[in-house]
């Protein structure tokens, strides 16, 4: 697998910031799309997004549809890592997760990096 098979997507903005959820989403759908892996690495309220439901809350005017990319971001393989302690500090701990989540922090996104992986910040 070369250095950028892989796509990390970090995402640190919840309903607060739309637009950087909806660009996460492009960023994710494409990559898959073009037959890289993705991983959304979700920290303070951007753990919100992997809950069941939170996609169908997130619109912005006269772009495409959050829920319509949240769907096929799944449905494509795309995972979320959501952070343990930014779960926790949100008191989600037994939150209703979409599939492909995991609770995971740092060292899982090392693993997943290691060997290279291209990575964006919203």
């Amino acid at each position: 697998m070369s250095a950028d098979s892989k796509v990390l997507i970090c995402l640190n903005h919840g309903a607060e910031d739309a637009e950087s959820i909806l660009i996460s989403y492009l960023v994710g759908v494409e990559s898959l799309r073009a037959g890289k892996e993705a991983v959304m690495f979700l920290t303070k309220d951007a753990v919100h997004v992997a809950t069941e439901g939170f996609a169908d809350t997130i619109d912005v005017p006269d772009a495409p549809s959050v829920p319509e990319l949240h769907e096929e971001y799944v449905a494509s393989g795309g995972r979320f890592f959501a952070c343990p302690v930014c779960v926790k500090t949100r008191g989600l701990q037994d939150a209703e997760w979409v599939a492909n989540t995991q609770v995971a922090g740092v060292p899982s996104v090392l693993e997943y990096t290691t060997g290279g992986a291209l990575v964006f910040n919203y």
